[in-house]
């Protein structure tokens, strides 16, 4: 039976998409050893489900609908570069989630709760709704990046809507992730 990578994650306005990509330009001028997320990749991952069967896709589409029945159509805004673990050791890169944040982290916990009835694992560490820009390949020259990090005009990346939620296949190439979304659900307006 075959299985497909998958995650439900909030896909990006063109307008934030592009101003994201003006903040990679901008930090790739420090030299750092960092895998860039390929812009139109970038997104908002509330859950990732991991390698699941078409049955299991079903129910989670079932699932997904069921938990989101009494959600609006809700504003975020993108704002605040930071790293993880921190800025001074940098592992991924990161921009954050200001307007919205609250109602990211109750939307991914009731997905996290419904989920976990079906089957699927929780997540061990607490949901940090955030939108992931590279990862440090290497620790050595990350000198200016830690001083990029602070410095950014990264502040405010922009602003949308949230009016749908996608689960999305991953095809892990060589060449880098493919996603394509399989179903996508709206909220009400």
């Amino acid at each position: 039976m075959e299985k497909v990578r998958t995650f439900i994650a909030i896909k990006l306005s063109p307008e934030i998409i592009s101003k994201i990509s003006g903040v990679q330009e901008e930090l790739k001028r420090t030299d750092a050893k960092v895998k860039w997320v390929k812009p139109k990749n970038i997104h908002l991952t509330l859950k990732f489900l991991g390698h699941i069967t078409s049955e299991e896709l079903e129910k989670v589409k079932i699932a997904i609908r069921e938990t989101l029945k009494p959600f609006r159509s809700f504003g975020i805004s993108i704002s605040g570069l930071g790293a993880f673990p921190k800025i001074e050791y940098p592992r991924i890169i990161w921009l954050g989630v200001d307007e919205g944040k609250e109602e990211l982290k109750r939307m991914a916990s009731n997905l996290e709760e419904r989920l976990a009835e079906i089957g699927f694992a929780k997540e061990k560490r607490p949901f940090s709704p955030h939108l992931t820009l590279g990862r440090v390949k290497s620790q050595k020259e990350k000198g200016g990046l830690t001083e990029a990090l602070t410095n950014t005009e990264a502040s405010h990346s922009g602003n949308m809507r949230v009016d749908k939620i996608a689960i999305i296949k991953s095809e892990l190439k060589p060449q880098g992730s493919i996603y394509t979304s399989l179903e996508e659900i709206s909220l009400k307006g």
